[in-house]
């Protein structure tokens, strides 16, 4: 095989911009900034049932439905803003070098932050409904409700509509270079991107959410399967991967609470 050959076989590497290297560092900041308050919980969350330090603030497994009219929804949405920068960003890196490099250098900061900020409220406007549904979840069995959830979030794996949204993510939108019209299909962009990934990723997210021990490593795994399916180049191999992992950890939570 000649050298050229070889150069084209070869996996291509993702060169980031600054742009994109600057998201990448907010991804990095948001990971430290939920750590940071799983590790230290507000006396607030102690309070309404979520000593544990794995928890999201009011969100304590096995907590008594009490204490679920006093969960803090401005705190909740807080946490899920977080989640959803640490989570579905990394995988939205090629888009937001997509974003910068059919934009003009001068207007590359703009249209960057334009995509992220659409993105990240399609996710925030989601994580009301989450909210009420973690609510309404307080206080069932913890190891049971998240084994339903990895078992729901397998089967959602392998359907039609799962595919569709993943398809949805890798969509392409022409750019125009100046003006308004620029800004309004960056946000266009922003909000297929982030529909897309909002379809295909809320059983994970929820499950995620919903982990009954070590949230901030169950996160970070899910992170790595949604990072995995979003950017691989064999998406339903992808699927099948991790619909068996789901399905198995969620058989061992089973085992593990009879």
């Amino acid at each position: 095989m000649s050298a050229r050959a070889r150069r084209l076989a070869a996996p291509r590497r993702l060169d980031l911009c600054r742009q994109a290297t600057l998201v990448a560092v907010a991804v990095a900041a948001a990971w430290v900034a939920s750590v940071w308050l799983w590790l230290h919980p507000t006396a607030a969350s102690s309070a309404t049932g979520a000593p544990e330090w794995w928890c999201m603030p009011s969100m304590s497994p096995g907590g008594s439905a009490a204490n679920t009219a006093a969960i803090d929804l401005g705190a909740a949405m807080g946490m899920w803003l977080l989640m959803s920068a640490a989570m579905a960003l990394p995988g939205e890196l090629p888009a937001v070098q997509y974003v910068a490099t059919n934009t003009f250098r001068r207007s590359r900061s703009s249209a960057v932050t334009v995509f992220v900020v659409v993105y990240l409220l399609v996710w925030l406007v989601c994580g009301l409904p989450a909210a009420i549904v973690m609510a309404t979840l307080h206080g069932l069995p913890a190891d049971t409700l998240f084994a339903t959830a990895l078992a729901a979030a397998a089967a959602y794996e392998l359907t039609p509509l799962k595919q569709r949204a993943l398809n949805r993510c890798h969509r392409g939108a022409p750019l125009p270079p100046t003006g308004l019209r620029r800004v309004a299909a960056v946000a266009r962009f922003g909000w297929l991107n982030a529909s897309g990934c909002v379809v295909s990723c809320w059983p994970a997210m929820l499950a995620a959410s919903i982990a009954p021990v070590a949230q901030p490593l169950a996160i970070a795994a899910f992170t790595c399967t949604m990072t995995y399916e979003r950017l691989t180049r064999r998406p339903r191999t992808a699927r099948q991967r991790i619909a068996t992992s789901y399905l198995a950890i969620a058989a061992a939570f089973v085992v593990v609470a009879l």
